[in-house]
């Protein structure tokens, strides 16, 4: 039961960011395997939703060159 409770806060606050409904759930269920296996249910809702988006962000942010926090990683995609 709670972690109903604490799957809908995080949708919830997905919405408050931004996020329409459908994209809120996707989004989140799209994360929360990876993101429950490191973080645990530990961070509160908000937190846990602040590192969904994050994850969700960075995972859509296309490579820029200029950017040194970045690191091409394309030639391992075309590999697989």
């Amino acid at each position: 039961m709670m972690h109903k409770h604490y799957i809908q806060g995080v949708i919830s606050e997905l919405q408050q960011l931004g996020y329409p409904c459908e994209q809120a759930r996707d989004v989140f269920f799209r994360h929360y395997r990876d993101m429950k296996r490191t973080f645990g249910l530990e961070p509160n809702v908000s937190d846990f939703t602040k590192l969904v988006d994050e994850f969700e962000r960075s995972s859509k942010r296309k490579y820029n060159p200029e950017d040194p926090n970045q690191i091409f990683i394309g030639h391992l995609h075309n590999e697989s």
